[in-house]
């Protein structure tokens, strides 16, 4: 979006931030305000968390719900922000923290914009950080009583922090975000991971963008084979990551497994497909910059060139759906998740659907890393892996669970490349939440087995 400018006055970067916070925040609250009344009762999933964080608001800390999967991280920031309000423990005000959460979101994406993309002048650094924060899957959860926004926000806290050299808070902000959902530890290794590739990169040109996967390999296996006293700094910058980890892992041998509660209903699989459906996610919501970027067009040109590694990868993607595809019993039981629809109606049509499905997901993939081509080959595949991570030993197919890595990604391609894509980023968001807000809002429906209670279309 035009060329460099270099530094940018302070107060104009402030003042533009600021016109698009007050929007942000004008119509986050007008949400709010329109779930508490419509739905004043505790809905889905907030029929666990509202009523446990209850009880910690009556003192009765030794109380615990076994449905339960996630540390109690969400109660304790909600007593933190109620309690020397002396606010009390309803469900409009245990919403509204995560709204308060959701406004911390906003300005944490913003740091991460203006760190990772200083070219960008302050308007356009301001509409990106809106679209960032507009995105659909993170802003509906701003406005119920769910871990997502927390969660998060201190995943994106931890990387900020890392990419300012405060590597201890980074580490404190990644062992927090455990408190919110046990899978963010594989974030705070990436964190960590990132940190130490720039560190890499920076002192001995060691996997750098543009260098070939194979060569980054290759440096980085002779530097491992021969550290030096010069490089101890980087055991005192990995320290603060390592800890969570080790913390983590010694979490699960005490637990007996990552969950906590309902360990029937969340044990691992391999569900290899999750990382085609993430990719198509990914490349569908970030279209305005993907698809100008690499058209399919284009890649179907870079496929004839090479048909050979086509076909070996198409044929890898096969194999990977007909031996690992999974339907979760949730997944098919509960019509008020829009992924419900999507089986049903998408790949539950016929059995060829998967199949067909094949291309769009290998376009997906290479459209995306051809996006992050600011990054090093080393960086992407660490992503890759990580993401694969998270999603990968799930067997629900669950869109909420693409969020974290969405805005890894997203936040190192191109994000004002241009006003018109980043209007249409825009406006795109903003009517994916105003469709999913409406639905969810005013067209309740009920089950015949609960004819009295009202259920309704979320996430």
């Amino acid at each position: 979006m035009g060329a460099p400018v270099g530094r940018h006055d302070g107060h104009a970067a402030l003042a533009a931030a600021g016109a698009a916070f007050a929007a942000y925040a004008a119509a986050s609250y007008a949400v709010l305000q329109q779930v508490n009344a419509a739905v004043p009762e505790p809905y889905m999933d907030e029929v666990f968390h509202i009523p446990q964080c209850q009880r910690y608001c009556r003192g009765e800390f030794g109380a615990w719900d076994p449905k339960l999967t996630t540390p109690p991280g969400l109660y304790l920031v909600s007593l933190a922000l109620l309690a020397p309000a002396g606010a009390p423990c309803s469900a409009a005000s245990l919403r509204a923290t995560n709204w308060v959460l959701g406004l911390a979101l906003f300005w944490t994406i913003h740091g991460l914009v203006r760190r990772l993309h200083r070219d960008l002048p302050p308007g356009a650094a301001a509409a990106a950080t809106l679209a960032l924060a507009l995105f659909p899957l993170s802003f509906f959860f701003h406005h119920i009583y769910y871990t997502d926004t927390a969660s998060l926000l201190l995943v994106l806290l931890a990387y900020l922090l890392s990419l300012h050299r405060r590597h201890a808070l980074a580490g404190v902000a990644g062992a927090a975000s455990l408190w919110l959902r046990q899978t963010n530890v594989v974030w705070a290794a990436f964190v960590g991971a990132s940190a130490a590739l720039r560190w890499l990169q920076a002192r001995h040109a060691i996997a750098r963008p543009g260098d070939p996967l194979a060569h980054s390999l290759v440096q980085l296996g002779r530097w491992a084979a021969r550290p030096s006293r010069a490089d101890l700094p980087l055991v005192g910058l990995l320290a603060p990551y390592a800890t969570v980890v080790v913390l983590f892992a010694a979490f699960v041998a005490a637990n007996g497994g990552i969950v906590l509660g309902d360990k029937a209903h969340h044990q691992a699989g391999l569900h290899v497909p999750q990382m085609f459906y993430f990719y198509a996610y990914l490349a569908a919501t970030a279209a305005p910059v993907v698809l100008p970027a690499s058209s399919p067009r284009a890649l179907l040109v870079l496929a004839a060139r090479r048909p050979v590694l086509a076909l070996a990868l198409g044929a890898a993607m096969a194999a990977g759906v007909a031996r690992y595809t999974v339907e979760h019993p949730f997944l098919l039981s509960d019509n008020r998740h829009y992924t419900f629809y999507i089986w049903k109606d998408v790949f539950r049509r016929h059995w060829t659907v998967r199949y067909l499905a094949i291309p769009a997901y290998l376009y997906s993939a290479i459209a995306v890393h051809r996006c992050l081509g600011r990054m090093s080959a080393f960086w992407q595949l660490a992503l890759a892996l990580c993401t694969a991570a998270v999603l990968v030993p799930s067997p629900l197919l669950e869109l909420r669970y693409f969020t974290a890595p969405y805005f890894f990604a997203r936040l190192h391609m191109p994000l004002a490349p241009s006003w018109r894509c980043v209007a249409l980023e825009i406006l795109l968001y903003s009517a994916i939440n105003a469709a999913t807000i409406w639905m969810f809002l005013c067209r309740p429906f009920a089950w015949e087995s609960e004819p009295s209670r009202l259920q309704r279309f979320m996430w």
